[in-house]
């Protein structure tokens, strides 16, 4: 990942635990990487504040700090563009800081693996092995069509389970989280899965009261599966 993405992401509070072990070794070994974090920092600090007097301290304050600091020109006229605005328009919100709902499930979200039906190459005899395998290969669209016909014949929560993941690598949220929906009272082997990605959609739809009540019975469950990330994501609803 590009080091101003990963800043970005910081400042947006969307870092997931690995890329935050990333910025914390950045930030400590690497000073160009310190440098361009403090100078979005500034613009961060720029946005909040919203008082003629204050801004123009603040402003001192960056000339000061910068006096030993070659920047380009066109790094400082930025600063001073965004702290115009800021006292023109009178911004007070921080509105880089709070992530949106897109953000939140593009940081989080992640294609399933196959660990149900490991692919057995040649073995084109089983049905259920050319429907993993339209999956393994990303082609969602073949794979959601091969688990709605397996699912007519045998209601095997499994294949449900993998076929709402078929729906909603295709973008198909309404329909992803609707087989979710009708895997939740059951006790399965993905059981907490189904619970965090009924999360995660619900986050894309806007619908964070949902997502932070599938969430919270992930949390109180026993299982461990994302167990980091899903504290981390409830403490940004």
């Amino acid at each position: 990942m590009k080091k101003e993405d990963l800043i970005q992401k910081y400042f947006k509070e969307v870092l997931t635990p690995q890329e935050e072990k990333e910025f914390s070794s950045l930030l400590e070994n690497d000073s160009d990487f310190k440098l361009e974090f403090e100078e979005y920092s500034n613009l961060q600090k720029a946005f909040q504040i919203n008082e003629a007097d204050e801004l123009k301290n603040f402003l001192k304050n960056i000339e000061a700090s910068e006096a030993d600091i070659a920047l380009p020109w066109y790094k400082k006229q930025f600063i001073y563009y965004v702290a115009a605005a800021v006292l023109v328009i009178g911004l007070c919100i921080p509105i880089l800081m709070k992530p949106s709902s897109s953000d939140l499930y593009n940081s989080y979200f992640e294609i399933y693996p196959n660990v149900e039906q490991p692919v057995v190459r040649g073995d084109n005899d089983n049905a259920s092995n050319k429907i993993f395998q339209a999956y393994e290969s990303n082609n969602f669209e073949k794979s959601s069509e091969g688990f709605k016909a397996l699912l007519e014949k045998e209601a095997n929560p499994n294949f449900r389970f993998y076929y709402a993941m078929s729906l909603l690598n295709s973008q198909k949220y309404d329909e992803a989280l609707n087989e979710l929906k009708g895997l939740e009272s059951l006790e399965f082997d993905y059981t907490a899965e189904t619970l965090w990605y009924s999360a995660l959609i619900s986050i894309k739809k806007e619908q964070l009261e949902s997502a932070k009540s599938y969430l919270q019975i992930l949390d109180n469950s026993n299982s461990s599966f994302k167990s980091k990330e899903r504290k981390v994501l409830l403490k940004k609803l």
